[in-house]
């Protein structure tokens, strides 16, 4: 019998053990207190040196880090160290791949057109700040509250929100021994682009449009396989293009952002301290008032002249004729794929300009 008793003590006090590191458990895994790291991945289409937001976004996921105690890590696999190209961004978060990816408008324009509106030729204020004031609102200024046109589709379609946002540098055309600021002024010279939309505004100055990967685009310039390519003024510099050219056209052909969007289950996944965190810093840090000085384009204009690049600016009459005619055609055809999505957005922003 007293056997029996020992052994039934011995009993109840394991179980009361068992039960004493279950409940450690599950205090871990609740909205606070768990100590535990959580790893995420971030893809981009960007290599580490190619603009400013690859040094912010950086700067950001170590904040996030530092705040959180360690228990949020950001992993950055820059382009090349994952397979996927900048125009599948989108559906590495909707599938779950990685928790964030890169957004640039450029690249999802086959994807998701009425996400690509800002890239659409000569739409955008020819004021950076301006402009992303408007992209700004577009997102719902990063609230994650579906206020903005751009936000609510995010959420609907794929599954994620933009949590931050920062002003790419205007895109320009870049020449080589040729100037590109009146009418049929591309006639006879190929020009690299990246989109139906940059391409659309080469062919309405007589240019033919060329699709080469930036990567062998400098290849492609010193081979004469083009005379010219389109790309942002900060790219650019920062990649050496004044060895290239001699002229750059500021034509503030497209406005663009690099934004970061997060699968919206792994932000609900996130004990709910680490997601205020994360929040605030990328809503503090997209909401600065320097975030509008970022691009410093009049500082990097000044840079290309002084590499003997020559800074050539159209007539505002010739540019809005420019504009016209692609609103008749480029923005009507982008208007086809884009539907009733694309339409409401395109108003939102006239009624803003």
């Amino acid at each position: 019998m007293k056997k029996t008793a020992k052994t039934l003590a011995t009993w109840l006090a394991i179980a009361a053990m068992l039960l004493s590191l279950c409940a450690c458990g599950t205090q871990g895994n609740s909205g606070k207190g768990n100590d535990e790291t959580t790893v995420w991945s971030f893809y981009t289409a960007y290599g580490p040196e190619d603009g400013a937001c690859c040094e912010i976004w950086q700067q950001l996921f170590d904040k996030i880090y530092e705040e959180t105690d360690g228990r949020l890590k950001i992993e950055i696999y820059w382009y090349g160290q994952h397979p996927y190209e900048g125009e599948e961004m989108l559906k590495v978060v909707k599938d779950g791949t990685a928790e964030l990816a890169h957004f640039y408008s450029g690249y999802v324009e086959s994807v998701e057109p009425a996400l690509s509106v800002e890239g659409l030729p000569l739409l955008m204020p020819i004021d950076g700040t301006e402009a992303y004031k408007i992209l700004s609102t577009l997102w719902g200024n990063f609230e994650q509250d579906r206020s903005g046109t751009l936000e609510a589709l995010l959420e609907d379609k794929w599954g994620a929100t933009m949590v931050h946002c920062m002003p790419a540098s205007p895109q320009r055309l870049f020449t080589d021994g040729y100037e590109a600021v009146t009418a049929d002024s591309l006639k006879g010279h190929k020009v690299r682009t990246y989109s139906t939309a940059t391409a659309s505004f080469v062919m309405a100055l007589g240019g033919t449009p060329s699709s080469i990967s930036l990567s062998e685009t400098y290849t492609a310039l010193s081979t004469n396989l083009v005379d010219g390519l389109i790309t942002s003024t900060l790219f650019g510099y920062n990649s050496g293009v004044f060895d290239y050219v001699d002229a750059v056209n500021v034509w503030e052909i497209s406005s663009s952002t690099d934004g970061l969007i997060c699968s919206m289950e792994a932000l609900q996944q996130l004990p709910d301290d680490v997601r205020e965190i994360f929040q605030r810093i990328m809503h503090d840090s997209a909401t600065a008032p320097e975030m509008l000085e970022i691009d410093k384009n009049d500082e990097l204009l000044a840079k290309l002249e002084e590499q003997g690049v020559k800074v050539l600016t159209p007539e505002d009459d010739f540019r809005d004729s420019i504009r016209d005619q692609l609103e008749e055609t480029v923005w009507n055809d982008w208007l086809k794929d884009a539907g009733e999505e694309g339409q409401q957005v395109l108003e939102q922003i006239k009624g803003m300009l």
